[in-house]
């Protein structure tokens, strides 16, 4: 049985939150951990649950991979532009009371990253469009429109696919089957 999808809203029930919190947290930081060994990459992650405590995870370490994101920030800062034009904002921002440089960068550093994540996505659904065409573009166009070669290869791809998606009903089939025999012999003795 697969996965059912649900909808991305709050989830009500406070302890089904925490629940899914849990879950949720050991798969982000699984995936964390998978990215930064595959890739070698240093990454840092902290999260809020719902009743205020923090759990981080870092590779190497957090406090490594903060220091210097905040490294990388203040260069970013320190390099190019019009000084004359961060020098008035930052003149503006202290009159105010609330000198955030740092949080300037750090928010246009998170919209970057928010335009190429829906980047991604979309060439996500892309791929996901070309996988469930069985990669071949001329699969997605109306079948009528199809030529008699293309619908024949068209045929054999959905008979091979028949094919292993029987095996595998067969190997289930096979497998409740076992277990209710197991089953059967268990309340027998």
């Amino acid at each position: 049985m697969g996965r059912k999808k649900i909808k991305m809203e709050m989830v009500q029930d406070m302890n089904t939150r925490q629940v899914t919190f849990s879950k949720r947290r050991t798969g982000l930081f699984k995936k964390a951990s998978e990215l930064a060994t595959l890739c070698n990459a240093e990454l840092g992650i902290v999260v809020f649950s719902p009743g205020g405590k923090p759990y981080s995870y870092g590779k190497p370490n957090l406090d490594a991979v903060t220091e210097r994101f905040m490294r990388e920030c203040d260069d970013d800062s320190d390099s190019g532009g019009d000084e004359e034009e961060e020098e008035e904002e930052e003149e503006e921002e202290e009159e105010r009371g609330k000198s955030r440089p740092k949080m300037k960068k750090v928010n246009e550093h998170l919209d970057c990253l928010k335009r190429e994540i829906e980047a991604e996505k979309k060439r996500g659904e892309e791929r996901q469009a070309k996988l469930e065409s069985g990669g071949d573009e001329r699969f997605e166009k109306p079948i009528e429109k199809l030529t008699i070669d293309e619908l024949k290869e068209y045929m054999d791809k959905l008979e091979a696919v028949h094919g292993r998606i029987q095996g595998q009903a067969n190997k289930m089939q096979a497998s409740s089957c076992l277990v209710f025999l197991s089953g059967d012999k268990a309340s027998v003795e």
